[in-house]
């Protein structure tokens, strides 16, 4: 298990195991976030969350929204919409422990021009 957290601590995600690859976005949203996206199944992720820790936010084709807590700002993940692929949402694995980000390749995909496809950094 690989605990995630935003910076104060208010938002605590529990993932079931790392994974091979994360994924940095270039699209408006990924690429001012700054994130590294890593999947997972929603029904292997726990979120535990102060009463009121998190907001989100949803833009552009409506099919994934953003969460941040609301005291540091963090973006912590993203979540299908309900006409968003249900199977699949994201953790920022920015959260985590550095040494874990080291040892996982990143994808970067080019969601600027709406291809979706890998990319050279």
């Amino acid at each position: 298990m690989i605990e995630v957290s935003c910076h104060c601590g208010n938002i605590k995600i529990t993932v079931p195991a790392t994974t091979e690859t994360v994924t940095s976005c270039n699209c408006s949203a990924c690429s001012k976030y700054a994130s590294l996206w890593a999947y997972f199944s929603p029904t292997e992720v726990t979120i535990n969350a102060a009463k009121d820790a998190i907001s989100s936010y949803c833009w552009g084709y409506k099919t994934l929204e953003f969460h941040h807590c609301n005291n540091c700002g963090c973006l912590t993940h993203y979540t299908p919409t309900k006409i968003g692929n249900q199977n699949r949402m994201a953790v920022n694995f920015r959260l985590v422990n550095p040494n874990i980000i080291r040892s996982l390749r990143t994808r970067c995909v080019d969601g600027a021009a709406d291809t979706w496809v890998e990319i050279k950094p």
